[in-house]
């Protein structure tokens, strides 16, 4: 469970950086943006 959890908060990490660089909500950030950089820093999203 722990890779999980891992994964998870370097998800929301990301997706609050792109949030606070952008100044979006968090709610707000568009998904192939998120996309791009989670697959920038290797996560798989399928």
């Amino acid at each position: 469970m722990e890779p999980v959890f891992m994964v998870l908060g370097q998800s929301a990490a990301i997706a609050a950086s792109i949030a606070i660089d952008k100044n979006y909500s968090v709610q707000d950030v568009p998904y192939k943006e998120l996309e791009a950089d989670l697959l920038k820093y290797k996560q798989v999203l399928q």
